[in-house]
């Protein structure tokens, strides 16, 4: 489990009770004296703070742990799913979908919709309606709603969608979606590319939960990615970090529509091998994962093929991100089959690790995806519930830059709505 470090300084509550909601999410249920030397906090603090916590309905005894010698058995604390819940949205080309999940990350509702012809104010008036039903249906308080995630196939600069591709959705260029849609639903919002809210997934629920530092791929009609440093994303000086895709693999190769040559999503995305299998212009057709998954299984020569250039050229930028960032692990993942992913991480991999002489150590672990989320929504949900109650140095200030010296940020509560 990732070592979580509080701080027994007045002002610093609100991060202390992220500390403790995660040490119990990582390795829950605990009894208060582990959750204390996990932390770093004192007994007392940690008694505090789960008495709060408790009283809230976000945390609830979960049973005993007999300790096989003398004394009374520990009381285990564990979180209460109902405690809290967050909205997961994507939105690409041709649908809306909508996810909710309680505090543990189960998914108590899965809908899509079709919004092809729609403009996008018709958009996020479906997205608003449609999250209000769900709710209403779920019978879910207002109140134990943290927030929503949105996660889109480009790329956000401060809300605003700024970067787009053969594979975005440029009728949303310059619109504050961010804002848009917090004013509809009535709550914040946390918007990211889908590499990115996928990533959060993979820190919440998969192979993150063992990591603090690793690089994620994310493996769609384009290629995206998503870095977490310290347990906490990394978004650039301009939210625009992640566009592993346009990473240049081949000098004067294939012509990109970001204006260079020889970009990696030119060979390695779905929207590549749905163009090799069919030889056709990249484009023409839509990606459909369930139709590579066949071809995968009948080993279509023409997938094969693709195979094997898309590897080799992914495993050379990989190699690029474990020489610049030393990464605990890199994890793929995406709408890519199960199968093919599978086949695109072993060429991938046999290519990071040629030639072996000019390697000054063993690659880091290469991995596929373990947080099976089945849609960039669960990963916006993920997001949502990671930016109310994950902890970080932000949290430490957020109450003096954002509320003044007012009491600490309570997730579940109007005050963490600010956040």
């Amino acid at each position: 489990m990732r070592r979580l470090a509080g701080t027994n300084l007045a002002q610093s509550r609100a991060y202390n009770r992220r500390v403790v909601l995660e040490a119990i999410r990582l390795g829950g249920p605990l009894p208060r004296a582990e959750i204390a030397r996990s932390t770093a906090l004192s007994l007392q603090t940690v008694l505090n703070i789960t008495d709060d916590l408790a009283r809230e309905g976000l945390v609830q005894e979960a049973g005993v742990r007999r300790n096989g010698g003398r004394g009374a058995p520990a009381s285990l604390l564990g979180l209460k799913p109902e405690g809290g819940f967050t909205l997961g949205l994507s939105i690409d080309h041709r649908f809306l979908v909508l996810c909710v999940v309680d505090q543990l990350g189960t998914p108590r509702a899965h809908l899509e919709e079709s919004i092809a012809g729609l403009a996008p104010g018709q958009v996020l008036d479906c997205a608003a309606d449609l999250a209000a039903a769900t709710l209403r249906r779920l019978k879910v308080p207002r109140r134990r709603v943290w927030g929503a995630g949105l996660a889109m196939p480009l790329v956000f600069e401060r809300g605003v969608p700024v970067t787009f591709g053969p594979t975005s959705v440029p009728q949303w260029a310059g619109l504050a979606v961010q804002a848009l849609l917090a004013a509809r639903l009535g709550m914040p919002v946390a918007v990211e590319n889908d590499a990115t809210a996928a990533a959060m997934g993979e820190q919440l629920y998969g192979a993150g939960r063992r990591f603090s530092d690793f690089f994620y791929v994310y493996v769609g009609a384009g290629i995206g990615s998503g870095l977490v440093l310290r347990g906490q994303p990394y978004r650039g000086a301009a939210g625009r970090a992640g566009e592993f895709g346009h990473a240049v693999v081949v000098p004067r190769g294939r012509r990109c529509l970001c204006g260079s040559r020889g970009c990696l999503e030119r060979y390695a995305s779905l929207a590549a091998a749905t163009a090799a299998m069919e030889g056709t212009a990249e484009g023409l057709s839509p990606v459909e994962p369930a139709r590579l998954a066949a071809a995968m299984r009948a080993r279509k020569p023409a997938l094969l093929g693709w195979l094997r250039i898309a590897g080799t050229h992914l495993g050379t930028a990989l190699r690029t991100v474990e020489t610049m960032l030393d990464p605990q692990a890199i994890v793929v993942g995406g709408i890519a089959p199960p199968e093919l992913l599978r086949a695109l991480l072993a060429e991938a991999d046999r290519a990071r690790r040629r030639p072996a002489a000019d390697r000054i150590r063993e690659p880091c672990p290469l991995l596929v995806t373990e947080a099976a989320l089945e849609s960039p929504a669960l990963g916006a949900a993920a997001l949502a519930l990671f930016e109310r109650t994950a902890p970080g140095e932000a949290v430490l200030t957020r109450r003096w830059r954002e509320a003044g010296p007012s009491r600490p940020e309570r997730p579940g509560t109007r005050d963490n709505a600010r956040a």
